[in-house]
């Protein structure tokens, strides 16, 4: 069968050289002649980045008869011995950068084979090819073989036919996803059956222009959209993602620009998209036709946001073993969410338990050498089992998840982690990269945070940021066994496929606790790295190396930076703000800083009196006004409505305090003031955070209620000097030391702010227990519910002979305990 034909046209252009199908023909040829394949089944393995050589090689292979095995560029040498001692090639097609691992694979699978380095073929000038046009096999012969991923075991080599093949392509040409005018970006990497059908097969086929990018940076992606005016670019949702968060920044900072863009969506007129919206396609060279997305998923948002810019994005579904296309959105009939109808010739159901299943001549012909994992997935009738779950709505596919990766609870439900993951990620610019698995029977969370926007922001202490920020609002909406219990900050970017679709089956080892290695490192020796190495290690008991991260790796905490601040101020003579420390997050960034400043260095030590004993400018209410007139208005509604039952009021201290609690609901501020006197209500402040307090009337109330309003997430050491100051105007203090409300009525791990004002300023801890205030007001509910609540004060305990820890575990047990209890 004739596959290529010689003609003028350009088939491939890469670095800006154009190579004509009747030059694409003569080079094919030219590398065939150096092939001597004898039988159907000889095979030659494919080792090459993005390439021409990539079309040379493979459409050589066909002319001979013989079959291509195209494996991934970036494999290693164990990976490739087991292509050549699972598929026993003929030849191995490879390039200089790839020569070493190739090599070495050879020699691990002790296989003898001619290696055919590419960047020493040169095609003569003179050469003559003996035909104008390149064939292929025909009928039910393999052309390819292509290595399916493995989440278990091996990889499995997928056999495609030319049948296979030419069904897909004519199947495509049908509903007219290809033309012979189409100029085509191929970026991702040809060993996947994606981007080799869409990037190089079939537009050969076709007859269209293929442009070859060697530097894949935003930069050279932009430069060849607009210098080849690329018709059809196919890309993975990572890809697009990137394009469309780039777009929409610069329409949401402008005006006009946001209200037309809100106009056009209403409209869904791609058309009158693409007129208003012109600057932005000539951002992408003026005449693209179609963006076609694939591999995984994508954010619906994103097509449709696409779409109102006035660009066709069709989304499609495949499989390697379907050739591979099974289902596309067609070019009129758009339905952001689907991946589209059933390509023609193409049977496609939902099985009794939501699996998608296929048939038609693009399904393969098996799995080589493996005859029982092809009878898993192809059955007696001819049904292929994708693993895929779907539903069918008005002749569209829509998927609902992997049939392997469903989260199957102990309660029994069932979870498609991908539905939790797109909610989080839509609300949030903290995070890159979010996962989530089970794991010891509960949903857990593995975040790889966007570490240049948490640099931008100030934020220090990132495990407090994600949890507050991403984590807790997600958890708040979610009914409950959908709740995420734990998660997991990586340094690096989860494990992913080289079309960006995520290893789920890696997860699990993110989360397995593994023993710390310090590598052996050559360590700086400047003064001022060997003093902050010292204070790090006593601060918090452990080695460190040069690149570890202060929270990550070390550990450290909100206090552990006021500290370390507070240190570098004391030895080093420089004011380093707490939002600024997320730029020196490391042992070696922030010492570099201080020795390329030349500071002059004291060594005075450190500690907390210092710290607290600091007067600071910050504005404590003279009045509570607000505390007197909530407590008179609340009290019938707390006798009646919700009935509090006061404990141990002999208990309370009559100098001033630290009032400390476990901290179940909105309501319990309101509940603790029942129970004061007018002394005391006078003379007892609550720190809170401003950002909860905007408004002029809360303003009021917070500045006649003796609350103190500061920045608590950004500043910890101007809140322990503003709590420090009120303690020592003899005044008590209320303070939540699990930090924020409880989410599911269990109290949480006390912080050890309270235990350091109390031992530093010798002031009492006057512990009280808050039990029943979930039930009437869990978080997220709008109004209380009618219930009993018990407000027990337990005797108070004095610094003078503990130590911070043991104020911290103390009290923290007394109100645990009497919670059990009762």
């Amino acid at each position: 069968m004739k596959f290529i034909i010689s003609r003028d046209k350009p088939a491939l252009i890469y670095k800006g050289i154009e190579i004509t199908y009747k030059e694409l023909v003569r080079r094919i040829l030219y590398y065939s002649d150096m092939l001597k394949l004898e039988h159907p089944e000889d095979k030659v393995l494919v080792f090459l980045e993005n390439r021409p050589e990539i079309a040379y090689a493979v459409f050589s292979i066909w002319e001979k008869k013989g079959i291509s095995i195209n494996v991934d560029a970036g494999s290693s040498a164990t990976e490739i011995a087991y292509f050549l001692t699972d598929a026993k090639p003929k030849y191995l097609y490879t390039s200089s950068k790839n020569l070493e691992v190739t090599k070495e694979a050879l020699k691990i699978s002790r296989i003898d084979i001619p290696i055919i380095n590419l960047d020493e073929v040169k095609v003569p000038k003179d050469y003559i090819g003996r035909k104008n046009y390149i064939e292929a096999p025909v009928g039910d012969r393999t052309v390819l073989l292509l290595y399916t991923s493995g989440t278990t075991g091996n990889p499995k080599g997928v056999m495609l036919t030319m049948a296979n093949l030419l069904s897909n392509i004519d199947n495509i040409a049908k509903v007219g996803l290809f033309r012979k005018v189409d100029r085509i970006l191929a970026l991702l990497p040809m060993h996947h059956v994606l981007p080799l059908m869409g990037n190089l097969i079939l537009p050969i086929k076709v007859g269209c222009t293929i442009i070859i990018l060697d530097d894949l940076s935003s930069a050279a992606i932009k430069e060849a959209l607009q210098k080849y005016k690329i018709t059809l670019f196919i890309g993975v949702p990572r890809l697009w993602e990137m394009f469309h968060k780039g777009i929409m920044e610069k329409i949401n900072t402008s005006f006009i620009p946001r209200i037309l863009f809100k106009i056009v969506a209403k409209t869904n007129n791609i058309e009158l998209g693409r007129r208003i919206f012109k600057k932005v396609q000539d951002g992408f060279g003026g005449e693209m036709h179609i963006m076609v997305s694939g591999g995984a998923k994508i954010d619906p948002q994103i097509v449709k946001d696409f779409n109102t810019l006035g660009f066709r994005m069709l989304e499609g579904y495949g499989l390697t073993e379907t050739s591979p296309i099974l289902t596309f959105n067609r070019y009129d009939d758009i339905r952001p969410g689907s991946c589209g109808g059933a390509l023609p010739g193409i049977e496609l159901k939902i099985a009794d338990d939501g699996e998608i299943i296929a048939r038609g001549k693009n399904v393969m012909k098996g799995y080589y050498n493996k005859p029982e994992a092809t009878a898993e997935v192809i059955d007696k009738d001819g049904w292929f089992h994708t693993g895929d779950l779907g539903e069918i709505k008005d002749s569209y596919l829509y998927i609902i998840g992997r049939k392997k990766e469903m989260i199957v609870l102990p309660n029994g439900k069932n979870i498609n982690p991908q539905d939790i993951e797109d909610t989080i990620m839509k609300k949030t610019n903290l995070i890159s990269e979010l996962a989530v698995t089970e794991y010891k029977n509960h949903l857990v969370a593995i975040v790889y945070p966007n570490f240049t926007v948490i640099e931008q922001e100030g934020i220090k202490n990132i495990n407090e940021a994600i949890k507050w920020n991403v984590i807790d609002p997600y958890n708040i909406e979610a009914p409950n066994y959908r709740k995420i219990l734990d998660f997991k900050i990586v340094q690096e970017e989860l494990p992913k496929t080289r079309l960006g679709k995520l290893r789920r089956f890696k997860l699990k080892d993110l989360l397995i606790e593994k023993k710390r290695v310090i590598e052996k490192t050559v360590e700086p020796t400047t003064e001022e790295y060997l003093i902050l190495k010292k204070f790090i290690e006593n601060l918090k008991g452990v080695s460190s190396t040069p690149k570890d991260h202060f929270e990550l790796d070390l550990g450290m905490d909100s206090l552990d930076f006021v500290e370390l601040l507070s240190f570098v101020g004391n030895t080093f003579n420089v004011i380093i703000m707490e939002e600024e420390l997320s730029q020196y997050p490391t042992l070696f960034d922030l010492s570099n800083f201080l020795h390329d400043k030349g500071v002059n260095i004291t060594e005075k030590g450190n500690d907390w009196s210092k710290i607290l004993n600091k007067d600071i400018d910050v504005f404590i209410p003279k009045s509570s006004m607000a505390l007197k007139f909530a407590k008179y208005i609340l009290t019938p509604f707390f006798k009646g409505y919700i009935k509090i039952s006061k404990n141990g009021l002999e208990n309370i201290t009559n100098q001033p305090a630290i009032f400390i609690g476990n901290h179940q609901s909105f309501l319990d501020g309101f509940i603790l003031n029942t129970a004061m006197d007018k002394k005391n209500l006078e003379n007892t402040y609550y720190l809170a955070v401003s950002k909860h307090f905007k408004g002029s009337f809360k303003k009021w109330g917070a500045n006649h209620g003796n609350i103190i309003l500061l920045d608590v997430d950004n500043n910890l050491s101007e809140t322990l000097q503003t709590a420090a100051m009120v303690l020592r105007h003899g005044k008590n203090l209320v303070i939540f030391p699990e930090g924020a409300r409880s989410r599911d009525g269990q109290m949480a791990e006390f912080k050890k702010a309270f235990a350091i004002l109390s031992k530093t300023l010798n002031i009492p801890v006057q512990p009280f227990v808050i039990d029943g205030a979930y039930k009437a007001m869990p978080i997220g509910s709008k109004f209380p519910r009618s219930t009993n609540v018990n407000l027990t004060f337990l005797p108070p305990l004095y610094p003078k002979d503990l130590e911070i820890d043991e104020i911290l575990k103390n009290s923290e047990l007394l109100v645990k305990k009497h919670l059990e209890n009762n």
